[in-house]
């Protein structure tokens, strides 16, 4: 006998079969299965992100695939995870990163390894994808942030909140596009679905509802297709709203983030995350710029990208580096341009060494004037070429959405700058390895010479530009947060650095640190 919730869903699949254009048709057909692929995803995923998985049986799954062991230790030794060693085995990456963020890497590597089924439209596909990773990284964020107790499951719904698209791309990639077109030109959920329904017969929420019946996923993903009503501006009651308002509010975030919505529309969408969760502005601001670095980090591993319109989500590369710090006021777009150059001088005695006392006294003055960070880290650098008598210096922060760019931003000592900035700007992970473990560093460095060993692992312009021999190379952290790293030299000399040298940039590098942290809030 046929159970009351059987026959009603029975009946809403019919309904939707009866409605749907021909050329999606074979999606409900169940005889057809035309689709067992990404129902097979979709249990997968579901499998790993249960109660029923643990750490030991991540790792075991891990190990035996050497491209998701190689997507795990990329993402765990990312900046955005803030490691200060490197992680070289999968047990420690899984205890490093956590259940939950290692769970929602193996699920999101089921979902990309079903691009190769795709033989056409694969830059869309990709994109669909990777924006899916990236409201998934927001949703579970969020949900950490605000102690909900399954994370993991706010990052499964909103994975595969896009599943009815990947269907509809999966049957006809034309369909599909269309699908997307009409998402582009309105941000009105109402008069989307009129468009949606008049192009394959039922909304595309409606499909998603319906596959979702005839996978037998979870209740709490398929009662996400069946109400798609705007979360009321006000903080969330109850665990469904609070699981709701999450993914959903996520998924719509990104899609304005990344479809160049107006700033007034993406700032109401940040507001209703903001209000429901009930966290205070500078708590969501930092999350946000959070969720968006680690997202990042996760599309990167998993060798997919947003298209081109991301630039749009995050500070430009001339803009402030730092705006991920909590509370201090941000660096104006001076750092990094040419008004603060000096040409190279020769001095036979630092100030430093003539004057200790008078020269420190007169820097610590000056970090205490700064009121912010620009300021700050200028009065450091300057400091460093004119007071600690290093002939070359060099600024370079991470960019806050994507800790994996570092920008140069500040070079005294050269002339033009344009070039030596250039060179300092890169991917810790493919450009600029030996940057990367720098970071890592809580101690300056002491590189006693560029030599051979160390091409491969920095982008040829910096060798052809800078002619490095000997160095000292210093990580910039807040707290623990690594924001970016100086690089001092003494321009034409081939001399090796000297304990000297060293000492001499400790002094310096001592005091900046705590102004970083004092002007942080954190001291």
């Amino acid at each position: 006998m046929t159970s009351p919730n059987a026959a009603t869903e029975s009946a809403f699949i019919d309904s939707v079969r009866s409605r749907l254009h021909q050329r999606l048709s074979p999606l409900v057909d169940e005889s057809s299965r035309c689709l067992p692929i990404l129902q097979s995803t979709c249990q997968q995923i579901l499998n790993h992100m249960g109660p029923q998985s643990n750490a030991a049986s991540l790792a075991r799954v891990i190990s035996r695939d050497h491209g998701l062991t190689c997507k795990v230790l990329q993402v765990a030794n990312s900046i955005a995870y803030s490691p200060q060693q490197t992680i070289v085995s999968v047990p420690h990456a899984v205890s490093w990163l956590g259940l939950d963020t290692v769970r929602s890497l193996v699920a999101a590597a089921h979902l990309v390894e079903q691009l190769q089924h795709w033989p056409v439209r694969q830059h869309e596909f990709r994109t669909l994808i990777a924006k899916s990773l990236l409201s998934a990284t927001y949703a579970c964020e969020l949900g950490m942030a605000i102690g909900y107790p399954q994370p993991g499951q706010l990052f499964t719904g909103a994975l595969l909140y896009s599943i009815g698209d990947l269907a509809i791309a999966y049957q006809d990639p034309d369909l599909f596009l269309a699908l997307q077109a009409i998402s582009k030109k309105t941000n009105q959920p109402a008069e989307c679905v009129l468009h949606e329904t008049h192009l394959i017969g039922v909304p595309r929420l409606t499909l998603a509802h319906a596959l979702a019946h005839m996978w037998k996923l979870p209740d709490d993903l398929i009662d996400l297709f069946r109400h798609s009503e705007e979360s009321p501006m006000e903080h969330w009651q109850s665990g469904l709203q609070t699981y709701r308002g999450i993914v959903v509010g996520s998924i719509r975030l990104v899609e304005m983030l990344i479809g160049h919505a107006p700033r007034t529309a993406i700032e109401g969408a940040q507001k209703t995350l903001q209000l429901g969760s009930g966290l205070s502005s500078g708590l969501f601001a930092d999350l946000m710029i959070r969720a968006m670095d680690r997202g990042r980090q996760l599309i990167r591993s998993m060798g997919l990208a947003i298209d081109s319109s991301d630039e749009s989500m995050a500070p430009s590369h001339e803009q402030n580096a730092t705006e991920s710090i909590p509370h201090p006021p941000s660096i104006k777009p001076t750092v990094g341009k040419e008004q603060a150059v000096f040409p190279p001088r020769d001095q036979s005695v630092a100030p430093i060494l003539a004057k200790p006392l008078e020269t420190l006294q007169a820097f610590q003055d000056s970090l205490q004037a700064a009121k912010d960070l620009n300021g700050l880290l200028g009065t450091f650098v300057q400091s460093l070429h004119r007071d600690a008598g290093f002939g070359r210096v060099g600024l370079a922060l991470l960019n806050p959405t994507d800790s994996d760019l570092l920008v140069g931003r500040l070079v005294l000592g050269v002339n033009p700058p344009a070039l030596y900035l250039r060179s300092l700007s890169g991917s810790l992970s493919r450009e600029c390895q030996f940057f990367l473990t720098v970071l890592k560093r809580v101690d300056p460095l002491v590189v006693p010479n560029f030599s051979d060993q160390m091409v491969g692992t920095l982008k040829q312009d910096f060798f052809e530009i800078w002619k490095p021999t000997s160095a000292i190379v210093a990580p910039l952290r807040v707290g623990a947060k690594p924001i970016g790293l100086i690089y001092c030299d003494r321009a034409t000399s081939n001399q090796p650095m000297h304990p000297q040298d060293y000492q001499v940039l400790q002094l310096f590098f001592a005091q900046t640190t705590l102004g970083l942290n004092r002007l942080a809030g954190i001291l």
